[in-house]
């Protein structure tokens, strides 16, 4: 019997690239999570936004079961990625990280080259046929590119990750992602550690990318979530308040919690 897994987005193209239904989480007997529920539209940028310790962290790191790595973590109810739940038993957690790529707060290359970053997680999921030198470089060329960095670095692949600039280790981080095809990106606070002219730069890169991947960005900056969004979500005490389009929730949000939080008023 084949283990499934956790997405099959080119044969269902459903509308939703995630959903949770009534989704509880603990740490311990701390309650993080209280019944969320969201759809998350298939190839948009939706931007989570809200006070420190109101779960949205917590919330991207269970749609890839990142949390699970914690033994104390209790989580009820559903997350489906492309209309499979991702808690269920025969999902595969190395398949379901392939699709659903994670980037963090601080830029994490390997201490290798930049080519050997870039092909790093494709080496791990296809360890049997890696192909020729060519498509090797072929692959890294082709990642390099969409994270506008190739221009750059094509002249220093050798050199270690660790000597870019911030702002390029970062996008090398989400560059590393993409020979594995993931189809949802989910970043957390990707532009915290860096100057405005780098946060610039990864902003233009999310909008590159947009369409072709879901993307879930968490950002503690307001103004970050009304450029680079095209939805957002407002959480508040581990539950959702708001949810809608961008340029509506800054402009005309429905709860007063909402306008409260985005006039500065607590947070």
């Amino acid at each position: 019997m084949s283990t499934a897994t956790a997405t099959q987005p080119e044969s269902a193209s459903p509308r939703f690239a995630i959903q949770t239904s009534m989704l509880d989480l603990w740490y311990g007997t701390f309650q993080a999570l209280f019944k969320v529920n969201l759809s998350i539209k298939r190839g948009m940028i939706t931007s989570l936004i809200g006070p420190s310790g109101c779960g949205k962290s917590t919330f991207l790191r269970s749609v890839n079961r990142i949390n699970e790595r914690l033994g104390y973590v209790r989580i009820e109810g559903t997350v489906n990625v492309f209309d499979k739940n991702i808690y269920d038993e025969d999902v595969e957690l190395v398949q379901l990280r392939k699709q659903v790529g994670m980037v963090f707060q601080r830029p994490n290359p390997l201490p290798a080259s930049i080519r050997e970053n870039i092909l790093y997680g494709y080496k791990l999921h296809t360890r049997s046929h890696l192909g020729s030198r060519s498509r090797q470089d072929e692959i890294v060329e082709e990642a390099l590119t969409q994270v506008l960095l190739w221009d750059k670095v094509k002249d220093r692949l050798h050199v270690k990750a660790t000597q870019l600039s911030l702002e390029e280790q970062q996008k090398l981080c989400i560059a590393r992602l993409l020979p594995v095809q993931p189809q949802i990106l989910l970043m957390d606070e990707p532009c915290s550690a860096l100057d405005p002219k780098g946060t610039e730069a990864v902003e233009e890169l999310i909008w590159e990318l947009a369409g072709k991947y879901t993307i879930l960005i968490v950002t503690h900056n307001m103004a970050q979530a009304r450029r680079a969004s095209e939805e957002c979500i407002f959480m508040l005490m581990g539950k959702v308040v708001e949810h809608s389009a961008t340029e509506q929730l800054f402009v005309t949000p429905r709860t007063k919690e909402t306008a409260d939080y985005i006039e500065g008023r607590y947070g």
